[in-house]
C-alpha cells in the first residue's frame, strides 16, 4: 500500500473547470481548498508515479475530482498509477488498474451528493468501480461499470447511485474484475469522477 508522504506542502484555491460548470453557475459554486504537495521540485518530463500530486485538505461536499487526487492507493499488485497524458484532465489519469486495486478519495457525504460519475477508458478488458465506506472492504454504497471502450483514448462517463450513507464518510473506489490474471491487459484508466446532486460543491 502506497501512502501519501508526510511533507510541507502549500495552500491554495481554485474554482472548476470553466468547461465543467456555466459561466453563470461560477459566482455559485464554492471554492476548493487544496494542497500541493511535491518531494521534489517538478520535473519537465516525469515518469509515472504512485504519488500523488494534489491531495484535497478541505473538501467536504466535493464536485470535481480529478483521479490523480487519491490520497492513498493499494491492491495486491501495488495500486494505481499516475500518468502524463496532455489529453486528459489536468494532463494526468490513473493506469496500471487491476484487479482488487483501490484509491482513497476522501471524505464525502453520499447521502447529501447522490451519485458518482466516473471518466474512464479502456482498451483492456473493462471492470466495475465499487464505491465503499471506511475502507477498501467496507459497506458497498453503489458501483458502476466501465465496458471496453475501444481503446485507452476513447473514453465512457457512466455513473452510479450512492445509497445507504449519512454524514461524511470516508470513500475508496475500488477496481475489480475477476476475469484479470497476471499477463492481462489492465482493467481501465480513470480521467476524474464527478459528485452529482443538488447539494455537491464545487
Amino acid at each position: 500500500m502506497n501512502r501519501r508522504p508526510s511533507i510541507r506542502g502549500v495552500l491554495g484555491s481554485l474554482l472548476p473547470p470553466r468547461d465543467l460548470v456555466p459561466l453563470a453557475a461560477l459566482a455559485l459554486c464554492p471554492v476548493l481548498t487544496f494542497c500541493v504537495l511535491a518531494s521534489s521540485p517538478p520535473r519537465a518530463h516525469a515518469a509515472s508515479s504512485r504519488t500523488p500530486a494534489l491531495v484535497p485538505v478541505t473538501w467536504p461536499q466535493p464536485a470535481f475530482c480529478e483521479a490523480e487526487w487519491f490520497t492513498t492507493t493499494g491492491g495486491m499488485h501495488g495500486g494505481a498509477v499516475t500518468e502524463n497524458r496532455a489529453a486528459d484532465s489536468g494532463g494526468r489519469r490513473i493506469t496500471e488498474i487491476e484487479d482488487g486495486d483501490w484509491i482513497d478519495l476522501g471524505t464525502v457525504s453520499p447521502a447529501r451528493v447522490g451519485s458518482v460519475t466516473v471518466r474512464a477508458s479502456s482498451g483492456g478488458i473493462g471492470g466495475t468501480v465499487e464505491f465503499r465506506t471506511g475502507s477498501p472492504a467496507g459497506p458497498l454504497l453503489g458501483s458502476l461499470t466501465v465496458p471496453v471502450t475501444g481503446g485507452w483514448d476513447r473514453p465512457a462517463s457512466p455513473a452510479a447511485r450512492l445509497t445507504g450513507a449519512e454524514g461524511g464518510v470516508r470513500l475508496y473506489a475500488v477496481f475489480t474484475n475477476p476475469a484479470w490474471s497476471a499477463g492481462t491487459a489492465d482493467l481501465f484508466a480513470v480521467d476524474w469522477f464527478r459528485f452529482d446532486g443538488p447539494e455537491a460543491g464545487g
